[in-house]
């Protein structure tokens, strides 16, 4: 087993190449383009790029504030943003990088809408470098600093949509070569690397500010699961192509490593002229056909037990624009009948041991899918499972695309050389960042954190957050506090995660120019009234709660009756309340007293009100 990660790193401030910013929202506008391919520096076409030629869509693009001529395709590029090339080079010179001597740019060819202009420029900064981990050095291949793509919106009827807003941001890309050595090995050589990055003042630190991509080889091909979303998926990831790469070992060994030769697709529309699926009979008035083939000898390997070659053939089906393929292992389904299916079989000629496929499409998509289907199975027999997936939310994997190769680069002609000489490596010393281990023992010295929160603030990338905003409390572990409790508990209650900029407000801070604004407004403000008013930590985070959550003004808050601690009359009253409507004890009081009353309280003080009431016999 070899696994290897490409990890991408978002960063903010301008875009690589204009001076947009990396921050923007939809303008409204848009526009439409269709990509076609082109050679690249070695005069062959990339099997990638042919198959989403193949896929035939449109692309439309969605205008965004942060976005100029240069997304649009319309204008050159700028001259690098030279912030970006520097945080490069001192993140490769953290991971013990050899630095070009030149920053190269090349366009990689990407026709499947992500990029307006058919291809990624990307540009290596350091090369043969390692990092330490507990299974030993992980050697990096590359550093390389590119433009991101296109942020997807979605896609239907042969067209997808995608926003201009995240197309040209600074991305850098990490990759390790194949020394990992198992999933576990594979999620702390990702928190090593990304802890570098996380420390630099300029890492955007939004959501989706970092994307993980995993190379995996069981001995059949190596495998590019792209877009792995949390550090915590990449396990999960692992473990289910382990499984499946497994279930199609098993599949080939069943044929001998031969191929079955699946059948033309025969058009049996007509079967079906008074079904009762609704399903068939929408599409059919729509236009649509349906088509069945035979997959000789493939009975029970569509889906039964840990076999999912359907699930393999389906993909290929949706890339094409095809909503699926239906198969035999899981008739009876979709509203069809025994008559239908009978019909169905005779006309695909199934025997016992054969599966069957249905597809519902126009005739013209019918006849692209049918070679790549058989190109797909032939593959699969043959264990040449090489290839582009995508990571799903589940942890799983499907089927993207053909592995791209060398084919997709050329030279970019638009930018010059850019010679990286020893007057910049000096400039940058400075902005090296320590390992994790120095920042951890900073954290603990400089601001008195204990160790679990220093490590929290690293893992959870709150590092640049808390260093930025540090300066404006008298109190760091409290502000550790809000940033590691607080704050995900009213994501919690809210439903989505806060931005970075949505916490810096809520904390009354900006950040502009690299340079900290103080308002008069925020958590800073309501700390200022709990201390003139004597509130208890859990007053504070109430008061915190009902801005944040109710947005309730700074100057309406110490009017809130609720913000009134109760006091021991008020919580003796509460507790005979609780004792009379059933069992209260020390593990259920204080759920059950926080249900009975909106108010502030002391959980130490309900506590002990209760301990004395207990002994003296009064519940």
């Amino acid at each position: 087993m070899k696994i290897g990660l490409e990890i991408h790193f978002q960063l903010k401030g301008n875009k690589l190449f204009c001076s947009c910013s990396t921050e923007g929202t939809e303008s409204g506008s848009a526009f439409q383009r269709k990509l076609t391919p082109v050679m690249g520096e070695m005069g062959m076409v990339d099997s990638a790029v042919k198959y989403e030629n193949i896929r035939n869509r449109e692309f439309l693009y969605r205008v965004s504030s942060n976005s100029c001529l240069v997304e649009k395709d319309e204008e050159p590029p700028h001259p690098v943003n030279t912030e970006a090339l520097n945080t490069a080079i001192a993140i490769s010179e953290a991971l013990n990088c050899k630095i070009l001597d030149y920053a190269s740019f090349m366009r990689k060819i990407v026709i499947d809408g992500s990029n307006t202009s058919g291809f990624q420029r990307t540009g290596i900064i350091g090369m043969d470098g390692y990092i330490q981990t507990s299974g030993g050095p992980v050697r990096i291949s590359t550093i390389t600093l590119e433009e991101d793509a296109c942020r997807k919106i979605s896609e239907k009827h042969g067209r997808a949509e995608y926003s201009l807003d995240r197309l040209g941001i600074p991305l850098i890309e990490i990759s390790t070569e194949p020394d990992i050595a198992d999933p576990e090995h594979a999620l702390e050589t990702a928190k090593a690397i990304g802890h570098f990055v996380m420390s630099m003042n300029n890492f955007r630190g939004e959501v989706d500010s970092i994307r993980q991509d995993v190379n995996f080889s069981m001995g059949f091909g190596r495998v590019e699961i792209k877009g792995v979303s949390k550090l915590s998926f990449i396990k999960d990831t692992l473990d289910y192509e382990i499984k499946r790469q497994e279930s199609l070992k098993e599949i080939s060994d069943l044929f001998h490593g031969k191929p079955p030769e699946i059948g033309d697709f025969i058009d049996i529309t007509d079967i079906f002229n008074n079904t009762g699926s609704s399903m068939i009979k929408k599409a059919i008035t729509s236009g649509k056909s349906v088509m069945c083939a035979r997959l000789p000898g493939c009975n029970h390997l569509m889906k039964y037990g840990n076999y999912r070659l359907g699930r393999e053939l389906a993909d290929v089906a949706k890339n094409m624009g095809i909503g699926g393929l239906m198969h035999s292992d899981e008739f009876p389904a979709y509203g069809l009948t025994g008559e239908e299916l009978s019909q169905i079989y005779s006309a695909a000629r199934k025997m016992d041991e054969d599966a069957v496929i249905v597809v519902i499409a126009d005739r013209d998509s019918t006849e692209s899918l049918s070679p790549l289907l058989k190109e797909r199975m032939n593959k699969i027999i043959k264990l040449d499972l090489a290839e582009t997936r995508a990571a799903t939310t589940n942890g799983e994997t499907r089927y993207l695309r053909p592995l791209a190769g060398k084919e997709r680069m050329y030279p970019e002609t638009d930018i010059p050389l850019i010679r990286i000489t020893e007057d910049i490596l000096e400039n940058i010393k400075s902005m090296v960042p320590k390992s994790l281990d120095e920042i951890k023992k900073d954290l603990i010295k400089k601001y008195k954190l204990s160790s679990v929160e220093a490590e929290s603030i690293i893992n959870n990338n709150l590092l640049s957050l808390f260093m930025s905003l540090s300066d404006g409390f008298k109190n760091p572990s409290l502000l550790s506090r809000i940033l590691l409790q607080v704050m995900p508990e009213f994501e919690k209650k809210r439903g989505t995660k806060l931005t970075q900029e949505e916490i810096r407000d809520i904390l009354g801070v900006s950040i502009s120019g690299g340079n900290i604004y103080r308002r008069d407004d925020g958590i800073k403000s309501i700390i200022g009234i709990a201390r003139s008013r004597g509130w208890d930590r859990n007053t504070l985070e109430l008061a915190l709660s009902l801005y944040i959550l109710n947005a309730i003004p700074v100057s309406e808050l110490e009017k809130r009756p609720e913000l009134v601690p109760l006091n021991e009359a008020e919580i003796r009253g509460i507790i005979n309340e609780l004792s009379e409507e059933g069992q209260l004890n020390e593990k259920n009081l204080i759920v059950m007293f926080r249900k009975k009353t909106d108010h502030s309280f002391d959980p130490r003080l309900v506590m002990r009100i209760f301990t004395e009431m207990k002994k003296s016999d009064k519940l």
